[in-house]
């Protein structure tokens, strides 16, 4: 069940309704799909973040630098999709101080079970070193974290995932909050009610993802 779209005056409204209910791979749907994502607070507690500005990478205009396409040309990483999700998470998760507790991997397991969740994977002589995780709705990606164990993986990741958002007919690419390395790729920052209504827009049209 999706809850209700609602004036930004409603957003706290919205908030409450989402973190009143059990956190399931329905729940996940219906925070993404109003413009929100899950952050557990340090006592494991799930918290739903809609900030006021939204990190996106624009589908058409995104950038990589010459290095990271000389790399893509070299094919020194495979490239794979969703042959790995729980293992990319994981990874994702082993860092100091991560938000990506066990509640949070089993949900998004059992969404990646039901088609709703992707993986990007790089791979070098047989052993996973890069990788990145997100939500698939209709068109709409929204980017959850990434990794890399061998330097330049994780860029290898992204650059086939934008170029495959843009190959394959996807409208949003979310990725929360504009840093640095993502400005790289020309990441910008949008309004939270532009970005909810680019969400609107976005999850009612279908869109291709790589087969594994």
């Amino acid at each position: 069940m999706v809850l209700p779209r609602a004036p930004i005056v409603a957003e706290l409204g919205q908030q409450l309704a989402l973190e009143s209910r059990n956190f399931t791979p329905q729940t996940l749907v219906s925070g993404y799909m109003n413009g929100y994502f899950p952050y557990p607070t340090p006592s494991s507690r799930i918290h739903w973040q809609c900030p006021p500005q939204r990190g996106c990478i624009p589908i058409e205009d995104f950038h990589i630098s010459r290095s990271t396409k000389r790399l893509v040309r070299q094919q020194k990483f495979e490239v794979r999709f969703d042959t790995s999700f729980e293992q990319v998470i994981r990874h994702c998760a082993n860092r100091p101080n991560t938000w990506i507790n066990e509640e949070i991997i089993k949900v998004y397991v059992q969404l990646h079970e039901m088609g709703a969740a992707s993986s990007v994977e790089t791979w070098l002589d047989g052993e996973l070193v890069g990788g990145l995780y997100g939500v698939r709705i209709g068109s709409y990606f929204a980017g959850e974290s990434q990794f890399h164990t061998v330097p330049d993986a994780g860029k290898v990741a992204l650059a086939a995932l934008c170029n495959t958002l843009r190959d394959n007919g996807f409208m949003l690419h979310d990725v929360q909050f504009v840093t640095p390395y993502l400005q790289q790729f020309g990441a910008i920052e949008v309004s939270s009610s532009e970005f909810r209504d680019m969400v609107t827009n976005a999850v009612i049209f279908p869109a291709k993802w790589p087969s594994t």
